[in-house]
């Protein structure tokens, strides 16, 4: 499984909002435009990140690193400054790759192992479909932009009055922002099914929803039933039907008949950072050790007691069971069949961002700001 640190994330735009209304998607996207990403270099640097190249770094240096996911047997890892690395040896040794932006990168996700697209700052999406040696820029905040004033302007001038009035706003929000021409709120996560369905989502209820793995968008952002434009930080998806979770307890479902994503009730209102589903088990989890489970399709929901005290960032499947990594380093292991929680050795490395299973049995890869890292995991019994 891939994560963002989504904790972090939602920190710097909760700090970048507080206090400020949602009252309608202009305002969302004004104060997204307030928010310190990397769309502003230009303005302090003279460079533009979304046409920059990112920087090769000095390898004997430890980089940052956000997002981690596998392609196949490798790992590909990802980064501020529109950092991409893989690995071929389970973590052991990283090799950077050329990246085409130098915006802050934060979630990678792969559909095999060679397709693959990361999400970050500026609206950017990557594609890869050779397994991460090499990327190319699939949407970005000027191309998002154009896509949404075009096709909200079309519907518009056949009479749809809700596309009118997301036009309006988002032309309103536009006509007062520093970079008029980049929509700089950040994509956090992307999801793709075997047929290349799947949908982008980000700050402020941004979602937009591809039918050819990528090639081309549709904003969604008037078909959600998020009406107050939630934070939406996580994507599942298992047999056709996704899944988003949010900020403030958000959960939502694609509706297949309405085409639309509707509200599901959860037990909890904090955010939910991440959402799994698999064979017969719905997964959320987010703030300070929070995590539900549900076995009837989200009609009745479990707390998990999991014993975390920092936020789950991510949950990575290894067998039957479900390893859960709190951004202090603490985890736990899920068996999928009971529910039944076994403690695991603490890594004391300080914060993680993110986990992946390494390809060897018993070890994690963590991302950090000091860098990816390799975790024994055994048993605290």
């Amino acid at each position: 499984m891939i994560s963002p640190g989504l904790d972090v994330i939602h920190s710097l735009l909760r700090r970048a909002i507080v206090g400020l209304p949602r009252r309608s998607f202009s305002t969302a996207l004004l104060f997204s435009l307030l928010l310190p990403v990397s769309a502003f270099a230009e303005q302090v640097s003279g460079t533009d990140s979304l046409r920059e190249p990112a920087q090769i770094l000095d390898s004997r240096m430890p980089a940052p690193v956000i997002g981690i996911a596998r392609a196949g047997k490798a790992l590909v890892s990802v980064g501020p400054r529109g950092l991409i690395q893989r690995s071929e040896d389970g973590g052991k040794s990283w090799r950077q790759v050329p990246s085409p932006v130098s915006s802050d990168l934060v979630q990678v996700r792969f559909s095999d192992a060679l397709n693959g697209w990361v999400v970050g700052h500026d609206s950017v999406l990557l594609h890869t479909a050779d397994g991460g040696a090499s990327w190319k820029v699939q949407l970005d905040g000027r191309s998002v932009l154009a896509l949404l004033q075009d096709q909200y302007g079309r519907r518009a001038n056949a009479g749809d009055q809700v596309a009118d009035d997301m036009l309006r706003e988002i032309n309103l929000a536009m006509s007062t922002s520093a970079t008029p021409d980049v929509l700089a709120a950040p994509f956090l996560d992307v999801l793709f099914d075997d047929n290349g369905n799947g949908f982008v989502v980000g700050a402020f209820g941004m979602i937009l929803h591809s039918r050819d793995a990528g090639t081309t968008w549709e904003p969604w952002v008037d078909r959600t039933s998020n009406e107050r434009r939630m934070h939406l930080y996580g994507l599942a998806e298992r047999e056709g039907v996704f899944y988003v979770s949010g900020e403030q307890g958000l959960l939502m479902r694609l509706d297949s008949q309405t085409q639309r994503f509707v509200t599901l009730e959860t037990p909890y209102t904090g955010t939910y950072f991440g959402v799994r589903s698999f064979d017969g088990l719905l997964l959320v989890y987010g703030l300070r050790g929070n995590l539900f489970v549900s076995r009837d399709n989200a009609l009745h929901w479990q707390k998990i007691e999991t014993g975390l005290k920092s936020s789950i960032v991510d949950v990575v499947e290894q067998g039957g069971e479900l390893l859960v990594v709190s951004q202090g380093g603490q985890m736990v292991s899920l068996n999928q069949h009971n529910l039944g929680i076994t403690s695991l050795q603490p890594a004391e490395i300080g914060e993680i961002y993110a986990a992946s299973y390494s390809g060897e049995a018993g070890m994690l890869v963590v991302t950090q700001f000091s860098g990816a890292k390799l975790v024994d995991i055994t048993s605290a019994e």
